[in-house]
């Protein structure tokens, strides 16, 4: 009960509705959860993760099945624990949790090759506790045991930067080159790079020719940009991902209206933190 709680059963409205993205910590018995490459992020008000870190954190087991029907693809994630087994399909907001079919609020998703689901909807039907603080933006879910000694939470305000010795790819990507105007976002692909663009719900990726330009519409569902530079000898690579759904607000304060943005990604060698790109680009040229 408390795996199915932890999976899949979060979905608190959060004090902005209209962020796509958030720095969500969630944190099991005190304990922060890792999640190494895709990140927690919002749709219509519910907070979504991936299914994968949080079940494996507490032992459960989780298979990935897909099967091809003519055109047609289904992809199944499976999760068991003990006599629980949990079935899902990516893009179906109806779940068979043992022999009962549950309706979430928000279908189970697959963005960079990881299923994500909301967390609210096993929590009441198996009565665990999960609990969301807005102004920490986390997600806290007990299992009963006491906790003493709970980890730090990540300040979620922390500003964008970079870990020390990190920051090549940025300069290369975000100065005198990554721009949106009118609508559009437009980037020439850093030679050293490896950038991938991964269409909203989709596990079929395209990866970017390095020194050629790419132009994307913003819009809703349009996808995301990741985008790596390995350091040879270094233990860790530069990270970014690039949000493509224009929901990046700023104004311009010479026309006095709101123009669209995207959100960026990155770690600031503390934990992985976001900013609108216009953000990202000025604090890049003082690098």
């Amino acid at each position: 009960m408390i795996l199915l709680s932890v999976v899949m059963a979060f979905g608190y409205a959060i004090s902005t509705a209209s962020a796509t993205r958030a720095n969500v910590t969630v944190q099991v018995d005190g304990k922060n959860v890792t999640f190494p490459d895709a990140k927690p992020y919002v749709e219509q008000s519910r907070v979504l993760i991936p299914v994968r870190f949080v079940s494996e954190s507490l032992g459960a087991k989780v298979d990935y099945k897909k099967e091809t029907t003519g055109n047609k693809v289904n992809r199944t994630i499976i999760i068991t624990q003990s006599d629980k087994t949990v079935h899902m399909n990516v893009n179906s907001d109806k779940v068979l949790v043992g022999d009962k079919i549950i309706t979430l609020d928000v279908p189970a998703r697959l963005q960079q090759e990881r299923v994500y689901v909301p967390l609210r909807f096993v929590s009441e039907a198996l009565g665990a506790t999960v609990d969301w603080n807005s102004s920490k933006s986390l997600v806290s879910i007990s299992t009963g045991a006491v906790v003493t000694d709970p980890e730090p939470v990540p300040d979620p305000k922390n500003e964008f930067g970079w870990k020390p010795g990190y920051n090549e790819l940025a300069k290369e990507l975000f100065v005198n080159n990554a721009k949106v105007s009118n609508g559009k976002f437009t980037i020439t692909i850093p030679k050293d790079a490896t950038v991938s663009y991964y269409p909203k719900n989709s596990l079929k990726k395209t990866v970017l020719t390095p020194g050629k330009q790419y132009t994307y519409a913003l819009k809703e569902g349009q996808g995301s940009l990741s985008i790596d530079l390995i350091y040879p000898g270094k233990p860790e690579s530069e990270h970014y991902a690039i949000f493509l759904d224009g929901k990046g607000k700023e104004i311009n304060a010479t026309q006095s209206v709101e123009i669209q943005d995207v959100v960026v990604s990155g770690n600031n060698g503390k934990w992985p933190v976001e900013a609108t790109l216009s953000e990202v680009v000025q604090l890049a040229e003082s690098l």
